[in-house]
């Protein structure tokens, strides 16, 4: 059973509706809404707005209907990313984790993961790029021709690119962690979609 057909069937006992009844309101056939409350289908479009009519429920709401509204988790699972001043890539993996254990119970809990995920795995090949070009180079004594003034600069780009990129990651999250309200925006929009 898919968390949609949980939603339905809880959104039905609640109006105390039988899927007769429900079926009939929404005009739809009833082994249509026993598969979908099953999870066998995925109401689309007509099916899923006639469901939210005969439930009295905008079809927005019963998407995500039986989510809880919990804007501090969403805001923990950003504050997690610090962890990779500890852990390299625990940016990316502890988020993941958080997100993958509420992300049927959390409203918005996973637009804001994709959006967090998909700038940390960004920023991190961004980070971590330069580093495995030159290990590459160094382990297959191939001479890759960076230009000079990549060359000359070497040491900053090795040494303080990093550091630099580790204290924008640190601000940005925690300033994002706190600016986060109960709506969707997209604090990432610099980042490619990983995940979509």
């Amino acid at each position: 059973m898919n968390q949609l057909g949980q939603q339905i069937i809880q959104a039905r006992k609640n109006k105390g509706f039988s899927q007769e009844k429900l079926a009939e309101d929404a005009k739809i056939n009833l082994r249509t809404l026993q598969r979908i409350e099953n999870g066998e289908n995925t109401p689309h479009g007509d099916t899923l707005k006639r469901l939210s009519e005969a439930l009295a429920i905008p079809m927005d709401n019963l998407v995500s209907y039986g989510y809880v509204e919990d804007y501090s988790y969403i805001k923990a699972m950003h504050y997690s990313t610090l962890i990779f001043i500890l852990l390299p890539l625990g940016n990316i993996i502890l988020p993941l984790i958080l997100w993958l254990v509420k992300k049927d119970q959390i409203k918005d809990l996973t637009y804001f993961a994709k959006k967090l995920v998909n700038f940390q795995i960004t920023l991190s090949l961004i980070t971590y790029l330069p580093f495995a070009v030159i290990i590459f180079g160094i382990l297959t004594h191939i001479s890759i021709p960076f230009p000079e003034f990549i060359k000359s600069k070497s040491i900053f780009i090795l040494a303080f690119l990093p550091l630099t990129l580790y204290l924008i990651n640190i601000i940005y999250s925690v300033t994002v962690a706190l600016l986060i309200k109960n709506q969707r925006q997209n604090y990432f929009p610099i980042a490619f979609r990983f995940l979509r």
